[in-house]
């Protein structure tokens, strides 16, 4: 049975996190392309944390065998699951404020410079819609309460796994496995 310590070293853990977040990806694209709403810039920087996490699950799929492209992956993996969680959470935080004259966001996303995506890809990183509408709802929350959901489950699980790695690097009778063939 494979451990959790393990699942770094495999490219197939990585292949599922990659599908994770193609099928949010997906999913997003279905809300918008065919369902018709908007999203808002707050719903394209979370968009941006999956396409992070899911960069991420590619730098781990193709050098899973290598301990720093391993870990590169695991800390790209939670710093995208973990800035996607605040800007979820603070995203749901402004929905359901009382005072619904707050709920703005900015209108166009800040983007670098060098790399306007919202300009080049506006069909999947332009923000035409309004942070503050909930124009959909599933069980009583909003896109950004389950953005918040997913964002928290992949951050909760990008811990356990990079705890339980670190356990296991450190149980071998080496140390700290470096390379994994």
């Amino acid at each position: 049975m494979l451990s959790v310590g393990q699942w770094p070293n495999k490219p197939f853990a990585w292949l599922l996190l990659f599908l994770g977040c193609s099928g949010l990806l997906a999913a997003a694209l279905y809300f918008q392309m065919v369902l018709g709403l908007e999203p808002c810039v707050k719903c394209v920087y979370q968009r941006m944390a999956v396409v992070g996490i899911g960069l991420a699950a590619i730098v781990g799929l193709f050098g899973s065998g290598f301990w720093l492209t391993r870990w590169a992956a695991l800390i790209g993996w939670l710093y995208s699951s973990y800035q996607g969680l605040l800007i979820a959470y603070d995203h749901w935080d402004l929905q359901t404020s009382k005072n619904a004259f707050f709920a703005v966001c900015e209108s166009a996303p800040n983007f670098p410079g060098w790399a306007p995506l919202h300009e080049w890809m506006p069909g999947l990183f332009a923000a035409p819609g309004l942070c503050g509408d909930i124009d959909w709802q599933w069980l009583s929350l909003g896109m950004p309460g389950w953005m918040t959901v997913i964002f928290a489950g992949f951050l909760l699980i990008g811990i356990i796994v990079a705890v339980c790695h670190i356990i296991a690097s450190f149980k071998k009778k080496d140390g700290l496995v470096l390379y994994h063939k």
